[in-house]
C-alpha cells in the first residue's frame, strides 16, 4: 500500500491515539487481520480468551479497527463512528472522547450493570449515528452506510 501525502498528516493530526492503539496491539494476544474490511478499512480481531483485556476493548485509530472475534457489524460500524470522531478531534480526541467513553464503560458495567445507558450516552450515541448504527424498538440495530 502506497501511502499519500494527507495521510502523513492525518497520522501527525491522530498521533496520540494511534500511538495508544499501537501499544493496545502489542498488548492484545492473538491480534490477527480478519481479511474483513469496512469501508477501506482492515478490520483486526483478537481472541477474547487469550488477550490481558479480555471484551473490555474493540477501538479503532486511522486505518485500523479492532474488535473481539465474537463482535459483529454493529461493533465494526460503531468504532467507525469513532474512526470519524477522531479524525474531527485530533489530538483532543483522547481527553474529549476517550475518556469520557472509558468513564461511562466502567459505570455501565459497575453501576448499571446493562449497556443500554452506554450507548445513549455521548460520544457513544454520536459514534453509533455516525457508524449507522439506530435505535429501533429499544435495540441497537445496524441499518448501513450513514
Amino acid at each position: 500500500m502506497v501511502m499519500k501525502w494527507y495521510n502523513y498528516l492525518l497520522i501527525l493530526w491522530c498521533l496520540p491515539q494511534f500511538l495508544l492503539f499501537l501499544i493496545i496491539m502489542c498488548v492484545l494476544k492473538g491480534v490477527h487481520n480478519s481479511n474483513v474490511k469496512y469501508k477501506g478499512r482492515p478490520v483486526y480481531v483478537f481472541d477474547k480468551k487469550a488477550s490481558k483485556l479480555n471484551s473490555f476493548f474493540s477501538g479503532t485509530a486511522l486505518f485500523f479497527t479492532i474488535i473481539p472475534t465474537d463482535a459483529g457489524k454493529k461493533t465494526i460500524a460503531h468504532e467507525h463512528g469513532h474512526h470519524i470522531q477522531g479524525n474531527y478531534w485530533g489530538w483532543l480526541y483522547l481527553p474529549v472522547i476517550g475518556i469520557s467513553s472509558i468513564r461511562n464503560n466502567l459505570k455501565s458495567r459497575t453501576c448499571y450493570k446493562t449497556w443500554e445507558n452506554y450507548y445513549k450516552l455521548y460520544p457513544e450515541a454520536q459514534a453509533d449515528r455516525l457508524g449507522g448504527v439506530v435505535w429501533v424498538n429499544g435495540e441497537r440495530v445496524y441499518k448501513g452506510a450513514a
